[in-house]
């Protein structure tokens, strides 16, 4: 129903996941009886009729050369416009690339910057647990499984702050997906999780084992008797 005007459902098309999900598909008849409405003169009926034009066609390209060859002949020689939707995404792409450059570049530095605070809380760590892990050596714990349990601890601290970033992140998500539903836009799913996701904790874990390989490494090679003989 449009109005005083009912349009009658004739098909409905299966789910493509795009924006054609959310069209209504008639035919132009239609719209230009939609938009003149109701005219009982005739003479104006003809005049509007004869006004009546097509603004925008999608044409399907039979061969390569005419998607190369047929945009660029109608935008020159004729009052009309042609645009490929391919191409345009292309250039809108690389458009806002310098933009995801950017991201990526300020993701870089954020990574950087938690594998140096997780060092430094390693390190500072490792100097207050000198003495426990001393008197783990002296029970006769092997130097590396002490390296390991600092090299699991750093990794433990990157899966949680890994999981804790995507929750956060599709969290964001959730707020955007709720105010387009409210502005009647692109519907998205918040809470639909893809494997490349996931591959994002590689360079967390990466970082974590970086960070603490000193820590690690001082940890397995620290002096048991001087450790113990200062808390004495």
């Amino acid at each position: 129903m449009d109005g005083d005007y009912v349009y009658t459902v004739v098909g409905v098309l299966k789910p493509t996941g795009s924006v054609l999900d959310r069209l209504v598909l008639v035919n132009p008849e239609s719209v230009w009886f939609v938009h003149e409405g109701t005219i009982n003169d005739a003479e104006e009926r003809k005049v509007i009729e004869d006004e009546r034009q097509v603004t925008v066609l999608l044409v399907q390209y039979a061969s390569p050369l005419a998607a190369a060859s047929l945009p660029r002949r109608i935008n020159t020689e004729t009052n009309m416009q042609a645009a490929s939707p391919a191409s345009e995404s292309a250039r809108l792409f690389h458009m806002i690339g310098v933009g995801a450059d950017v991201i990526r570049a300020f993701g870089g530095v954020v990574l950087a910057t938690a594998a140096l605070s997780l060092f430094i809380a390693l390190y500072h760590a490792l100097n207050e647990r000198a003495y426990d892990i001393a008197v783990l050596r002296t029970l006769g714990a092997h130097p590396s499984s002490i390296a390991v349990m600092v090299l699991l601890e750093a990794l433990m601290l990157a899966v949680l702050g890994g999981v804790l970033g995507l929750l956060l992140a599709h969290g964001l998500v959730g707020i955007l997906a709720w105010w387009m539903s409210q502005q009647e836009s692109l519907r998205i799913s918040a809470w639909w999780f893809s494997v490349g996701e996931f591959w994002l904790l590689l360079p967390a874990f990466l970082a974590a084992a970086l960070a603490a390989l000193l820590p690690s490494w001082r940890a397995a090679r620290a002096n048991i008797s001087a450790t113990l003989a200062r808390r004495m």
